[in-house]
């Protein structure tokens, strides 16, 4: 990760008064020229770093300029500590992470882990293993820049094998993903962990040039081709527990204690599912056609239920 590798060189030159770019690259095992484009990095970034060529020189960090001061104050950086050893936790043993926690604590001094006050369990026991590995495999990739080869299962349970250049694992609401070039689709996409299977690394590939904020708008764009607005109305009793769904922006209480959300949502037979979940607690009420298509539904349950 190169967050990782900036963080921990930062933390080098603070405690060195001279290092050589050749020496950051044998430390990080990456090129000369990465090391530079990291220095360039460091330095937009407003971070004094000066050089001096020939025999002896090097970079270092400006006089009387502490990293420690610049980025955390001593409560910052304990909590920064132990977010690294949770995520060092869900990502199996990470050297990187534990390079820079060991790092911040000669720095910041503490009396007790502050990572023992936290605990972060994403998944139920039963796919906490699978999920690890899934991890681990997702962050190995991305960092060696390999394909990611798996089967994914799309909502109808239909399965098709996907070759994926990684370039983010993110956790939305309660879910990961991971986000990377779909071969087969030949554009960027958003993938749910869950309906991944046989996930495996493959070769390596060339990083395309897309910027993140490239990436997200071909996905939004992507999703907001399929999707449609929807117009749902809530009782009061589940209305405090919207903005556990929902957007505040999206919800608006009505003179009768009624809510009303209006939100986008991708059409397919998963939105269907989503809406019965909430029972006859809700209630569509745009588009037309989607209302019928959900008591169609419903017909169709109760007549696999009635035999």
């Amino acid at each position: 990760m190169r967050v990782d590798r900036l963080l921990s060189m930062l933390l080098i030159l603070s405690k060195k008064e001279m290092v050589t770019g050749k020496e950051l690259a044998e430390h990080f095992e990456v090129s000369l020229r990465t090391i530079y484009r990291d220095i360039e990095k460091i330095g937009e970034a407003g971070i004094p770093i000066a050089s001096i060529g020939g025999k002896g020189g090097g970079y270092y960090l400006m006089e009387n300029y502490q990293v420690d001061n610049l980025f955390f104050n001593k409560s910052e950086a304990h909590t920064f500590m132990a977010v690294l050893h949770n995520l060092d936790v869900l990502f199996g043993k990470n050297e990187k992470f534990n390079d820079i926690v060991l790092k911040l604590e000669n720095t910041y001094k503490r009396e007790k882990r502050d990572s023992d006050k936290w605990s972060i369990q994403m998944s139920h026991f039963s796919m906490e293993k699978e999920l690890k590995e899934y991890l681990f495999l997702m962050n190995q990739a991305i960092e060696e820049s390999k394909l990611l080869v798996f089967d994914y299962i799309n909502r109808e349970m239909e399965y098709s094998e996907r070759e994926v250049e990684p370039v983010q694992i993110s956790f939305v609401s309660g879910q990961w993903y991971l986000v990377g070039f779909c071969r087969k689709r030949n554009d960027y996409r958003r993938f749910k962990l869950v309906r991944i299977r046989k996930l495996r690394v493959g070769k390596g590939f060339r990083k395309r040039e897309a910027s993140w904020e490239e990436i997200e708008k071909i996905i939004e764009e992507s999703y907001s081709k399929r999707g449609i607005e929807v117009t749902l109305k809530f009782s009061n009793r589940i209305g405090e527990q919207l903005t556990e769904y929902f957007s505040k922006e999206a919800i608006r209480k009505t003179e009768d204690n009624q809510y009303i959300v209006v939100a986008q949502f991708p059409y397919e037979e998963g939105l269907l599912k989503y809406i019965l979940s909430f029972g006859k607690e809700c209630e569509v009420v745009e588009p037309l056609f989607l209302r019928e298509e959900l008591k169609e539904y419903v017909k169709e349950l109760m007549h696999f239920y009635n035999g």
